[in-house]
């Protein structure tokens, strides 16, 4: 009887643990290309269970808990067997292999299921094997070193800085020279009149890897020419998981300060949007009455309030996982994240100066300095939904994100105009809030038609920018007396923008042969935008003598039954600012990928685009007249870029690699406006120019690559632009505070790259691995093709009539916007058993030209920031399911600072003091 129960027991127990089932998943590549093998066998050794790759070289095979024995095989392919392979119950093993053509049929390799588990390596094989010059970064990078958020990774990228922990340039270019795209589709950032993508939105969690691609080829957008970042996201995750993570971050010179500034919006600022507190309490364009009734409509608040503020906070929740079904795998992700920033610059500074003739010399004689307290409050959060289902020879999938952001900023300041014909003081008070919001919809179909393989993609974005309510008052004192005699001003302005995207791509690859992959497809897009802006002002400013320099007091002398003569609101809007534009863009290309001999590799072709654009609104003429215009076209270019690249493997690791491509950057459609756009806060008025034309330039790369293993690596490159038509923002000859978008005609780039990773060494306790990389970059710019005036006169002829004379007057100078150099360098460490982590970045651009001088407009250079940051984490729990993290941010306290140059001389143009935040973030994952 005992002899019974125990045999029942052991039979009961074993088939219990049989029944306990995991799985094995990861990607199957392809060593010679990079690329993901499709069709790779994937068997337990001894059975005929098994699966198969599909085209995204991926695959998933169910397995009984317990150690296995894996074959991969493919046709012509050498046969991998990893052995002791751990399957645990309910949780997947990720195995990702590299398979080398079986040329000599050396038979099979034994290896251990320890040395494919890092995705590194697939990074490393895609950079080495790519057609194109790039640079990535892996999800395993990420966990190594602790990033949270893609903005920190980031900075690890060969000539890639990160500017305001958000904004990505590439080889220094600005945004106008960098696109983003999200699995392969372009999307736009939160603000629309900027080409890059606020990246610090995207979590680190949902990323199978980034790549920063630095040379084009047909297949890509050819409106870029400093780099196109593609965020490559999860469509299938390897298994289930949920996160939550939480920080707070602490700035002893920003938080928690009596001092800070704010002002009474709307309940749900928190949310990032106002619920209609500060909608227009009139129809715009309604004339308005000059009565109590009319101006007593409008918020009564008018300047800033002391009070203190809350540390920075921030949440995210996360949801993803894989079903395996019979004819279809499903996979989904789920995302939400949450961001609170609060800041308080102390004593920011802005100065206006211009260029005065004091004898043979040239000096700075200050216009106007504004000095005070600006307080901002930044929400920020999104929401990213994704889901796809795939079987052995299609992938259809969607992705939804939406992303809110709003801005509350308050200032309270003194302004001196210190100019001789005309000096002031003003007690000067600014509240402005910026909401914005984006809305993607990707939709996407994966199809292996035999050799065909067929991708198509379309893309629907809706951008706004609303800014409700803007204020700025003015009181100045005149010898004790307060008043609005003497630049006083009581401004009030709405502005709406609103932009409809629509995108649709396919691309069509095939092998001829084994020497010759062709590749061809196109694009349609659409884009549509409408701008308005009602701008109104107070009456009877001159007639008023108030007792404070607090504008919140000044509603005793608005306008009522019993002040008749008080003040009254009063409609100011130029209709001149207002403008619609539509633009379509058609492209189609067509290249090879051909194999010359074993070692040599060229990769040739052309890509058409033709482009239009649109203009709705009021524009003047030749003979000075304003005409209201619609639809005018004020863009019609089609453009062939060809491209041409050489890849010779020196060795098994090194490459040699040269391109030459001709790329595009198109104006924006407030560059293409005759809209005047103020910033408030600076000062600085935006004028549009119609007659901007679109850039083009001619790219030429050489780059030479050893990849030692992964996460090893060293890299050299040369590069050299030439420009034509580059688009500047260039001050008006005759005033400073107001600058446009002027064409350059002439103007070229050119620097070298070099980068290195290397792990100094490797312990049984842990690795301590190093990184770096600096770009160094010459610009020119020809002055004698930069337009500054009305009447045709260029860059180095204000100069010299300016100084009177051609004496040292330089003909060239520096591109706007381009840095001469920029360094990153790292230091990371982590633990065998990955549960301490820390990593420790720096980063400097440097002296970069920012507004470019005309006549007594002097030059203005944003100065070198010296950014040096810190992070370390603790992963405890089981399986390392919880992380505590420490981040300590410009640890050298640097400031924020641009400064006007000449010459002789150099003066502030603004400064901000960001000063040193520490967060503290934990994570819990499940």
């Amino acid at each position: 009887m005992r002899k019974t129960v125990l045999t029942l027991i052991v039979a009961i127990a074993a088939a219990y643990s049989y029944a306990q089932e995991g799985f094995i998943r990861g990607k199957v590549l392809e060593e010679a290309t990079g690329e993901p093998l499709f069709g790779a066998t994937i068997v337990k050794q001894g059975t005929i269970t098994g699966t198969s790759t599909d085209f995204d070289g991926n695959y998933s095979l169910k397995l009984p808990v317990g150690t296995h024995n894996i074959i991969f095989q493919s046709v012509s392919f050498q046969s991998i067997v990893l052995e002791g392979v751990e399957v645990k119950a309910n949780e997947p093993t990720i195995l990702d292999v590299v398979m080398k053509e079986d040329v000599q049929q050396l038979g099979e390799v034994v290896v251990t299921a320890t040395v494919a588990k890092d995705n590194e390596f697939g990074v490393m094989l895609v950079q080495k094997k790519s057609v194109n010059t790039l640079d990535g970064i892996s999800a395993s990078t990420f966990r190594k070193v602790g990033d949270s958020n893609l903005s920190s990774a980031m900075k690890r990228v060969t000539g890639v800085s990160v500017q305001g922990d958000k904004y990505v340039y590439v080889r220094g270019l600005g945004d106008r020279y960098t696109l983003t795209s999200v699995n392969g589709m372009v999307i736009p950032g939160i603000d629309p009149d900027r080409n890059d993508v606020q990246i610090d939105i995207f979590p680190t969690g949902i990323l199978e890897n980034v790549l920063v691609y630095k040379t084009f080829t047909p297949d890509l957008p050819g409106s870029f020419t400093g780099g196109l970042i593609d965020i490559q996201t999860k469509a299938f995750p390897e298994k289930k998981n949920t996160s939550i993570s939480m920080s707070l971050g602490y700035n002893p010179s920003m938080h928690f300060n009596s001092n800070a500034l704010s002002y009474k919006g709307s309940s749900t600022d928190w949310l990032g949007f106002d619920n209609g507190a500060r909608d227009l309490p009139v129809t715009p364009k309604t004339r308005l009455q000059q009565d109590n009734e009319t101006t007593s409509l409008f918020d009564p608040t008018l300047g800033a309030e002391r009070g203190s503020n809350f540390m920075n906070s921030s949440l995210s929740f996360s949801h993803r996982n894989q079903l395996v079904g019979k004819k279809l795998t499903w996979g989904y992700n789920a995302l939400f994240t949450y961001r609170n920033r609060n800041s308080y610059f102390q004593d920011f500074e802005r100065r206006q100066y211009e260029r005065n003739a004091i004898g043979s010399g040239i000096g700075l004689v200050r216009d106007y300095t504004a000095k005070g307290d600006l307080s901002q409050n930044e929400v920020l959060w999104s929401g990213l939904a994704s889901i796809a289902a795939k079987s052995a020879n299609t992938t259809i999938g969607t992705t939804f994100l939406n992303i809110q952001n709003g801005v509350t900023s308050a200032v309270k300041r003194t302004r001196r105009n210190t100019a001789l014909n005309n000096p002031t003081f003003l007690y000067n008070d600014i509240l402005t809030y910026t909401q914005r919001n984006m809305f993607n919809n990707i939709t996407y179909g994966k199809h292996q038609i035999g050799d065909v393989r067929l991708n198509w993609t379309n893309s629907f974005i809706l951008s706004s920018q609303y800014e409700p309510d803007y204020r700025e008052t003015a009181i100045n004192e005149d010898d004790g007396q307060l008043g609005f005699r003497n630049g006083g001003l009581m401004n009030r302005f709405w502005r709406e923008l609103s932009e409809v995207n629509e995108n649709f791509k396919v691309d069509v690859e095939f092998e001829a042969n084994e020497n010759n992959k062709l590749k061809f497809g196109g694009l349609g897009s659409f884009r549509a935008r409408e701008f308005d802006v009602y701008n109104y002002a107070y009456g009877n400013l001159s007639a008023s003598n108030v007792n404070s320099t607090d504008p919140n007091d000044l509603s005793q002398f608005i306008i009522s039954d019993s002040r008749t003569n008080g003040l009254y609101i009063q409609n100011a809007t130029d209709e001149s600012n207002a403008y619609d534009g539509t633009q379509t863009l058609f492209a189609a290309y067509a290249m090879n990928e051909m194999r010359i001999g074993e070692r040599l590799k060229s990769v040739y072709g052309v890509r058409m685009e033709s482009v239009k654009m649109n203009y709705t609104g009021i524009i003047e003429q030749d003979n000075g007249i304003e005409e209201k215009v619609t639809d005018q076209e004020t863009l019609n270019e089609t453009n062939f870029l060809p491209s041409l690249s050489l890849i010779y493997s020196l060795s098994e690791t090194m490459n040699l690699r040269g391109s030459f491509t001709k790329t595009l950057a198109r104006p924006s459609f407030k560059e293409k406006s005759e809209a005047f756009i103020v910033d408030p806060i600076t000062g600085i008025w935006f004028i549009g120019n119609i007659d901007t034309k679109q850039a083009e330039i001619l790219n030429y790369d050489v780059r030479w690559e050893n990849f030692f293993r992964p996460g090893e690596k060293i890299a050299a490159s040369l590069f050299f632009k030439d420009f034509t038509n580059h688009i500047a923002i260039v001050a008006f000859e005759v005033a400073p505070n107001q600058v446009t978008p002027r064409n350059v005609g002439s103007a070229v780039a050119y620097g070298a790259e070099l980068e290195g990773s290397k792990n100094l060494w490797n312990t049984p306790a842990g690795t301590l691995s190093v990184g770096g990389n600096f770009t160094y970059t010459i610009s020119r710019v020809d002055r004698t093709t930069v337009t500054v005036s009305e009447t045709g006169q260029n860059e180095y002829q204000s100069e010299v009539n300016f100084k009177g004379s051609e004496n040292g007057v330089e003909r060239y100078r520096n591109m706007s916007m381009q840095a001469p150099f920029s360094i990153n360098a790292n230091l990371s460490y982590e633990t065998t058993e990955q549960d301490w982590s820390a990593n420790l970045s720096y980063n400097v651009q440097g002296e970069t030209l920012t507004y470019v001088s005309a006549s007594i407009v002097p030059e203005v250079y944003t100065s070198p920031f010296h950014s040096l940051n810190f992070k370390g984490s603790r992963n405890f729990g089981k399986d390392n399911n919880q992380s505590l993290s420490l981040r300590i941010q410009n640890i050298l306290n640097d400031d924020n600072e641009l400064r006007y140059r000449t010459e002789s001389d150099s003066e502030l143009f603004s400064l901000r003091n960001p000063g040193t935040t520490f967060t503290v973030s934990y994570s819990y994952s499940f």
